[in-house]
Parts: structure tokens; sequence; C-alpha cells
């Protein structure tokens, strides 16, 4: 919303009400700024969290690694899958990071200084509008009788009138610029933010299509180990049949014979 210079000057209904709507509009602003803010930090200090909890993880598959490491299909494959973590682990640092800087610190920096600074100078507005209207009530009630009086009572008015539209004049030309700038730092901030959004996951996903045939090799390995492992119980299975079948008829022989 843009404030418009000539009624600023006027001091017109339509500036008050316009004036009044843009104050209440950065209040809300900066309400719903520092909540995101909040809610922003959360993220980031539960992703760090994430992040804590998935190096422990992945140091857990490279000592497992380290105690597979005979078995070298076992090895290898804890050692690459550990390895793809560690750099997804990178990657949400990355995003972290960003989230740091576009969301949480752009936005803090713009609340703490673009809207205090327009706070400040609100006071100092609303503090000489208040002064006019001191002057303006003290100029009607002056008595006309009394020339000295009526004379101080408009001095006193003119001069706090040229002070009000000298301060409403930069009073407006903030209002423009912090609407100005205000939709450049939310839209910008979150620009950025998805812009590394959008670098996460795109980097994952290039991560995990290298890994893919490797990944695809071990599944079908996986499927032949399966068969493998059938075969081999149901032949060990048979011969544990045949031992102890032999071991029964041994043992029948041996009673046989001492009777």
């Amino acid at each position: 919303m843009t404030v418009e210079f000539e009624e600023c000057i006027k001091d017109s209904p339509r500036f008050r009400a316009t004036i009044d709507e843009v104050e209440t509009d950065v209040v809300e602003i900066e309400a719903k700024l520092d909540k995101l803010v909040k809610l922003c930090s959360g993220m980031i200090e539960a992703g760090k969290a994430y992040i804590t909890t998935n190096k422990h993880f992945v140091s857990g598959v490279r000592d497992l690694s380290q105690q597979c490491k005979k078995d070298e299909m076992i090895s290898e494959c804890l050692d690459k899958f550990g390895d793809s973590l560690q750099e997804m682990i990178n990657y949400h640092m990355i995003l972290f990071d960003q989230a740091q800087r576009s969301v949480r610190q752009q936005l803090h920096n713009f609340v703490k200084d673009d809207v205090r600074k327009f706070k400040e100078t609100k006071k100092q507005f609303d503090k000489v509008r208040e002064d006019m209207e001191i002057s303006l009530v003290k100029n009607a009630q002056a008595p006309r009788h009394k020339p000295h009086e009526v004379e101080e009572a408009t001095g006193t008015l003119t001069i706090t009138r040229k002070c009000f539209r000298h301060l409403a004049l930069d009073y407006v030309l903030q209002i423009n610029v912090l609407q100005a700038k205000k939709k450049f730092e939310i839209l910008d901030a979150m620009l950025s933010f998805m812009h590394a959004q959008y670098t996460f996951f795109q980097q994952g996903y290039s991560l995990l299509h290298e890994l893919d045939p490797y990944m695809k090799k071990l599944a079908t390995e996986l499927d032949q180990l399966v068969i493998d492992s059938a075969v081999e119980k149901r032949e060990m299975e048979h011969k544990h049949a045949l031992i102890q079948q032999r071991t029964l008829l041994q043992v029948s022989t041996a009673t046989c014979g001492v009777f």
C-alpha cells in the first residue's frame, strides 16, 4: 500500500485512515515475521539434532564395515552406503545453513532494523501530530479581544504545522520505502530458501542416481543369495537327516551286539 504525499500535506481524513491501516499492517506483519523467524529457528535446531543423530548412525555403519571387512560383499556395501549417507548429511547442513541466512537472519534483520526505525519515526510523528492538534485547539480558543494571545497562538500553530508537514513527508517516505522493502525481503528470503531446497533434492537425486546401478546389482545378488541359501539349507537338512539316520543305525547295531 502506497501513501500519497499530497494527502499527507493536507492531513486529510483519507490520509489518516490510510496511515492507521498501514500502521496496523506493520504491527501484524512484524508479529507474523517474528513467528516465522522463531519457527525457522526451531526447524534449524531440529535439523541440527537430526544431523547429529545421522552422523552417529553413519559412524555405526562404518564400525560395522570394519567388523565385517573379511566379507568383501558386506564391507563394500557398508562403505558405499556410509559414504552416500555422509554426503546426504553434508547436503542437509548446506540446506539448514541457507535457511539460517535467507529466512532467519534476513527477516530478523528486516524486523530489527527497518521495522524498528519505522516505529521510532511513528512515535515522533504521533507526538508532533498531538502538538499540532493542541495548537489548533489553543488557536481556536484564543480570546479575540486579546491580540497578543491570538498572535502567539497563531505563531505556535504555524510553526507546529510546518514541523508536522515536514515530519509527515519523512514518515510517508519511510512508509513507502518500508512497504517496498518488505515485499523484496519476504520474496527474496523465500526464493533463496526454495532454491536451497531445489539444490538439496537435486544433489540427493544425482547422488542416488549414481548409486542406483550398484543398488540394482546388489538387489540381484541378494535374490540369488536367497536362492542359494535355500538350496544350501535343503542340502544341510538332507545331510543332517542322513547323519542322524546313520547314527541311529550305528547305535542300534551296537545295542544288538551287546545282547
